[in-house]
């Protein structure tokens, strides 16, 4: 697969993913200056809901419409695309029915009030969820980059003109973002479907799928229980916090989350661009091994640099959401392994995947879950969100070393893991430092000691690149 290829469709996908990066910069500090922390964390918990009301109704079968897309002839794919639909559409309707006859007592337990208008926008939400993300896979397997970063801008754009507009009539009320989130993902869905709409056709139903109902089930399933369990290992933070302490808290944290959350611009791009790419390569040719390491130790060099600019310049990155939320800026250091983690695993895993054995996500969400179970329940009722933030970075190490070990297992690839844990060794003692202490002259330390091992471990990376551009420039 030529360089510039690879570069030219990871280019189509940062582009739109920058931009979201930008107008993030945005969006945070207008919630987090229009709206209260307790309303921030009301708001978090309808996200949370949401999430895991999705992952029931997709039982899966998102992930096994990735995983059969290429092996499918193109005629078929529209096929495979209703499919994989059909079920999740009978759970929607299925679940959308608990949540009427069940609401208020839920409602309350939830958010400790009930309204009407979070019945409608959660139901229509759960729908528009289960489109949003068949419509965006389409234009995504197809790697159709700059369609794909159009939705997310339309998303984005869409979402903080819409908080605005809510704002006025509703004033500081959680609910106002609750419209601007489902109205901003429906106006994508529909957009999204509507530029593939030939995919969508009924007329590409026809014909016969090579992978039959039972494989498509068989991968997908698994992959319910390990999002459940990834689930609570992402969420888990949040509701011991609201747990031990109050929403205004919750929103302190979920403050800094959405800061952290800037990064999943980059790692939603490099995912976007890498899964399809990393299918294909391997279809290929199964022997490639070395196009993995490279791209592994490209993406493992940026996401430590990024994770210890971020850690640096947290006070500075913080000063955008408002006085009320400065109290964050303690509470991001640990948060940066989250996406830091997460983004470099995605270049280590597919070894699980390229082997059908799905069933090995359970036990890698499971192993991170109780991690954080523990490590949330020693720490919250003593350091709050930062206790909650500690325990969430200690349990990403955790699953991108089950991910990695695992997956390396069944597919040999030299991902040099002990460069990579020297490096998370040293971000972590920069991070712990950072999370109790301001900026003095140890921090300074910390920050130029990280740069230093960093760029000593991975010299390859940027010597290769530094040579590159010398060249051109001669």
């Amino acid at each position: 697969m030529e360089k510039n290829s690879l570069l030219k469709k990871f280019m189509e996908y940062a582009l739109g993913s920058g931009i979201v990066l930008v107008l993030g910069f945005i969006s945070s500090p207008l919630n987090t200056r229009l709206f209260t922390p307790s309303e921030y964390g009301k708001y978090s918990m309808f996200l949370l809901i949401a999430n895991v009301i999705n992952a029931i109704i997709l039982v899966g079968l998102d992930q096994s419409f990735v995983r059969f897309f290429h092996e499918e002839e193109s005629k078929s794919r529209g096929k495979l695309l209703y499919a994989t639909l059909k079920i999740p559409i009978i759970m929607c309707l299925v679940v959308c029915s608990g949540i009427i006859i069940f609401y208020k007592s839920f409602s309350y337990v939830v958010f400790e009030a009930y309204s009407i208008q979070l019945l409608v926008l959660l139901v229509l939400n759960n729908f528009f969820m289960l489109f949003n993300r068949f419509s965006l896979l389409v234009i995504r397997m197809q790697q159709k980059g700059k369609m794909y970063s159009l939705m997310q801008i339309v998303q984005k754009t869409s979402n903080i003109i819409l908080i605005v507009l809510f704002f006025i009539p509703l004033k500081n009320n959680f609910l106002a973002l609750v419209y601007a989130f489902v109205i901003s993902n429906m106006i994508v869905t529909i957009f999204a479907i509507y530029v593939e709409k030939e995919f969508w056709g009924f007329s590409q139903v026809r014909g016969k799928l090579k992978t039959s109902n039972s494989e498509l089930i068989k991968f997908g399933i698994p992959l319910v229980f390990t999002f459940l369990i990834t689930w609570l290992f992402q969420s888990i933070d949040r509701i011991f916090i609201q747990y031990f302490n109050d929403y205004n808290e919750l929103g302190l944290y979920s403050a800094a989350f959405s800061i952290i959350a800037l990064l999943n611009a980059v790692q939603s791009a490099f995912t976007m661009f890498w899964v399809p790419v990393a299918y294909e390569a391997y279809s290929k040719n199964e022997s490639n091994v070395y196009f993995f390491e490279k791209i592994n130790k490209i993406v493992t060099y940026l996401m430590f640099l990024i994770g210890i600019l971020m850690i640096a310049f947290k006070d500075v990155i913080v000063f955008i959401l408002g006085q009320d939320f400065r109290e964050a800026s303690a509470i991001m250091p640990f948060l940066v392994f989250m996406p830091l983690m997460y983004t470099i695993s995605e270049t280590t895993v597919l070894g699980i995947s390229f082997k059908k054995k799905s069933n090995y996500h359970v036990i890698i969400a499971f192993s991170a879950a109780l991690v954080n179970i523990v490590g949330n329940l020693v720490l919250v009722p003593s350091f709050g969100a930062k206790g909650a933030a500690i325990s969430t970075g200690l349990s990403y190490i955790i699953f991108f070393s089950m991910r990695t070990l695992i997956s390396r297992y069944l597919y040999r690839v030299n991902y040099s893991l002990m460069k990579f844990y020297i490096m998370t060794t040293s971000l972590a003692a920069f991070a712990i430092y950072a999370t109790f202490n301001t900026f003095d002259i140890f921090y300074m330390i910390f920050l130029v000691f990280n740069l230093f091992i960093l760029h000593i471990l991975y010299k390859n990376v940027w010597l290769e690149y530094l040579l590159k551009g010398l060249k051109k420039n001669n």
